[in-house]
């Protein structure tokens, strides 16, 4: 199965279990922030449309117009990621359903600094539950959302240029990095404090399909551990030889299919919640797994046929190519018993 580890890493990445994600360099090199980088004191308007070419995943409901929401503080180093993480994880839980949420309040989470790009759910050492993010992951969502940022304000096309340079890296070798390389944001809108805004926002869109689909494995009893008990602070991850191989449990295609629809549900009930903030959609998870979809390709699978793979039918999760249309099923059928 080694030779399949990349091909398989699209759908194996996020999610709980994902022991064979793709692995980045332990000794990362500090990125090089170009001039304008930081984020300006002058407020702006966000521009009335987007170019030409950058409107949202068909399917995707509109939002309340840029230029009408508060532009947010950008998120700048890891310390600033995790704690939008725990926000957005925060939220999450207060909008499940009342059966659900005390199997899953005050669960802890463990943000480990390895660069390995994964999030999972998990059980301790004691049989708690856990929620946990690696630094490897809060850097590619970073890069993700700054570019899908920078993408829609100017017309650019800086997503295909960070997907091309890195993606390759991370499948050819174990050294790279899925952060966002210096040189990818043209200097001219680095520090454009709407392109930092927007980036906020992509960020809490996909941190929160990513968490929407891993809290949903603790509350549907996947884990068998969420059970409401009362719970102590998060593990010590680097352990990992024993918390990783032996606690984190390996769901089938059914588990993951059902953590999908309910980590879907419970994205759009919370982005309702929060209006009139930036208001949470199925946009992160077809963002996100169009990210793993482009890994995929990059490893040399994937493509329109990769769906009819039989090694496909074998992975843990299903193929990213077949979530896309199906979180997007999911999101309609929502909205159509949640008109507003």
């Amino acid at each position: 199965m080694t030779s399949l580890r990349y091909l398989g890493l699209a759908s194996l990445l996020l999610l709980a279990g994902c022991r064979e994600s793709a692995q980045a360099s332990t000794t990362p090199q500090q990125q090089q922030q170009p001039p304008g980088y930081y984020y300006p004191p002058q407020q702006q308007p966000y521009p009335s449309q987007q170019p030409p070419g950058q409107q949202p995943p068909p399917g995707v409901q509109p939002q309340v117009p840029a230029q009408q929401r508060p532009l947010l503080a950008p998120l700048i180093g890891q310390a600033a990621q995790e704690q939008e993480v725990r926000m957005i994880l925060s939220e999450l839980i207060n909008a499940l359903p009342a059966q659900s949420r005390p199997l899953v309040a005050n669960i802890p989470l463990n943000v480990d600094p390895t660069p390995e790009v994964n999030a999972f759910a998990g059980c301790d050492d004691k049989g708690n539950p856990y929620m946990a993010a690696t630094a490897g992951i809060l850097e590619a969502v970073d890069a993700i959302s700054q570019t899908k940022a920078t993408d829609e304000l100017f017309g650019t096309q800086t997503y295909e240029a960070y997907c091309a340079q890195v993606l390759p890296q991370l499948v050819q070798s174990q050294q790279a990095r899925a952060g966002l390389p210096a040189g990818i944001i043209p200097q001219q809108y680095g520090g454009d404090p709407r392109r930092w805004s927007r980036a906020r926002e992509i960020f809490q869109d996909v941190i929160a399909f990513t968490f929407g689909h891993e809290l949903a494995h603790h509350y549907l009893g996947h884990t068998g551990c969420a059970k409401g008990q009362a719970l102590g602070g998060a593990p010590d991850l680097s352990r990992a030889g024993r918390l990783l191989s032996n606690i984190v449990p390996v769901f089938n295609q059914f588990q993951e299919s059902a953590s999908d629809s309910s980590g879907v549900y419970n994205v759009l009930d919370a982005g309702r919640a929060r209006r009139p903030q930036y208001e949470w959609s199925e946009y992160g998870g077809v963002t996100l797994l169009d990210y793993f979809a482009r890994l995929e390709r990059a490893a040399g699978g994937g493509g329109p046929l990769s769906v009819l793979s039989p090694i496909a039918l074998l992975k843990s999760h299903p193929n990213p190519l077949l979530r896309i249309p199906i979180v997007q099923q999911y999101a309609r059928t929502w909205r159509s018993t949640h008109p507003g």
